[in-house]
């Protein structure tokens, strides 16, 4: 009642109130709300999509944010927010039920949630709005292995603060010979043009550390990687600056073997966490053998005395007097530990290398694996400015599609493909938005888009090809679907005969 209230009392007093009043008073407002808003009037509209309004309200939401958790045991997964308070929601993931696992998450940023949605080698991605409740799946990336096979993938997303660009960054390690130099490639996908771009950047002969996503740092992704050199191994950070889209290399403080590392951000600085494997047994510091007891946190920054650039300095050693290891870090802030009870199970703390200052979380069952990660609410849409220009130029650049063309599109008219169980009906050939499918006799997809023309196709088509083909394609198709509810309703249609007079021309 107060909202509405409110939204009257904005609306009686628009013409008189500055804009800069009006945006200030609802840049306030929650997401929920200001959804609901978009329908009362076009003026509304217009500026509760703009560029200047999502921004106003970015800024006032990271003030307030919360942690979006992916956690799994023997028996599933499932996604959930943790509120500042406690409280906990649970999240409903898209797509989840036309997946074959549950997806990985890549990166937040900005209300932005990155997901891995492919079952091997990060070849699907979806971006996602939770607040907003709107995804949308990523063209297929680039790289393939269709020469070569891939030995590892490694993904990262952050955002381009001078191009005011979202970019999914995915680096590709093929497989070697014994005395071969591994090969590595990078792509990158921009939100503004919707589209992934092979890029020239030299990484050099490293590979990335197998099941780690790059963290976003100040303007620049960072993964853990290793080469073999003439003194043996060694590990260092590969960093990329997302406005440069340049690589460089970032050395990392000697550790011995049983020690496992992990990247963070920490105030804007890039830092490293230092734990022991819970799979091996180290000396504490208590020098109590067989008692993986403690984290060390470094930041890298500048030298104090400035006389060596840039240099990892110590600011912290976390005695847990219990095992533990760090699961993530809130807000760049504090870090998230695991903690070992013996005889207790475990539990989650939230810990402030500043102060030293720690406090209990309840994220989920302490027994689950999970992986936190900082959420805020946003407005930042999923689709960039290229969207619907980039699936023009996928189609015209496909020969898959352009054999579809003559069959489906053309400049006038009503035109229609039938197979067994399904015929298409494209009604106003101009966006690929405007298509009708029909399934026994009544409309099954009234507002489809031209993934759903492909699947379609696929089917019919691919009767002839072997199952290993067959399930490559329709995980392709899958990676690239707008809406799972569109998707459940493609699957039903195999179940469906077309009738005679749906089938005449």
């Amino acid at each position: 009642m107060r909202s509405k209230r409110r939204l009257r009392e904005l609306m009686a007093n628009k013409g008189t109130l500055p804009q800069e009043t009006l945006t200030d008073i609802l840049s306030r407002l929650p997401i929920k709300s200001l959804t609901r808003f978009q329908s009362v009037s076009k003026p509304f509209s217009a500026l509760i999509k703009s560029p200047a309004f999502i921004s106003a309200h970015l800024r006032r939401s990271s003030r307030h944010f919360s942690f979006f958790v992916r956690h799994s045991n023997p028996y599933g997964s499932d996604c959930s927010f943790l509120l500042n308070n406690n409280q906990i929601s649970d999240v409903e993931v898209p797509l989840l039920g036309c997946l074959t696992r549950f997806p990985k998450i890549v990166g937040s940023c900005n209300g932005l949630v990155c997901l891995d949605i492919a079952s091997c080698y990060a070849r699907g991605f979806v971006l996602w709005n939770i607040a907003r409740k709107q995804y949308s799946c990523l063209p297929s990336p680039r790289i393939n292995d269709s020469r070569r096979p891939f030995w590892m993938v490694s993904p990262g997303f952050g955002f381009d603060r001078k191009k005011n660009d979202y970019k999914v960054v995915r680096i590709v390690s093929f497989g070697c010979e014994k005395d071969e130099s591994p090969v590595v490639m990078a792509e990158v996908f921009s939100w503004k043009t919707f589209c992934w771009r092979v890029i020239e950047a030299r990484i050099g002969a490293c590979v990335t550390h197998e099941g780690q996503n790059g963290v976003v740092i100040n303007g620049g992704l960072h993964w853990l990687a290793n080469s073999a050199g003439k003194s043996g191994i060694q590990k260092f950070i590969v960093s990329f600056d997302l406005d440069t889209e340049e690589f460089r290399r970032i050395p990392i403080p000697d550790f011995p073997a049983g020690i496992c590392v992990k990247i963070m951000g920490f105030k804007g600085s890039l830092a490293l966490a230092f734990y022991p494997s819970k799979e091996v047994d180290v000396h504490s510091r208590h020098g109590r053998p067989g008692v993986a007891d403690w984290i060390e946190f470094c930041v890298w920054g500048d030298d104090s005395d400035g006389a060596n650039g840039k240099c990892w300095t110590k600011l912290s050693s976390i005695q847990l007097t219990t095992v533990g290891y760090p699961v993530g870090v809130a807000n760049e802030t504090g870090l998230v530990i695991k903690k070992l009870m013996e005889g207790q199970g475990a539990q989650f703390i939230l810990f402030d290398p500043s102060n030293q200052n720690y406090r209990g979380m309840h994220i989920c069952d302490a027994s689950y694996s999970c992986d936190v990660h900082s959420y805020v609410e946003s407005l930042v849409p999923v689709n960039g400015g290229g969207h619907d220009q980039a699936i023009e130029e996928e189609l015209s650049e496909s020969g898959k599609v352009a054999s579809l063309d003559n069959r489906i599109f053309s400049d006038c008219g009503e035109n229609r493909i039938w197979s067994k169980s399904f015929t298409i009906s494209r009604l106003f050939p101009t966006s690929g938005k405007s298509i009708v499918i029909w399934g026994n006799s009544e409309v099954i997809l009234q507002d489809a888009n031209v993934y759903d023309e492909l699947f379609l196709y696929d089917l019919n088509q691919l009767r002839s090809c072997s199952a290993a083909e067959r399930n490559h394609q329709r995980e392709t198709v899958i990676a690239v679907r707008w809406t799972v509810d569109n998707w459940i309703q493609l699957q039903m249609l195999s179940r469906y005969e077309v009738p005679s007079e749906l089938t005449r021309r």
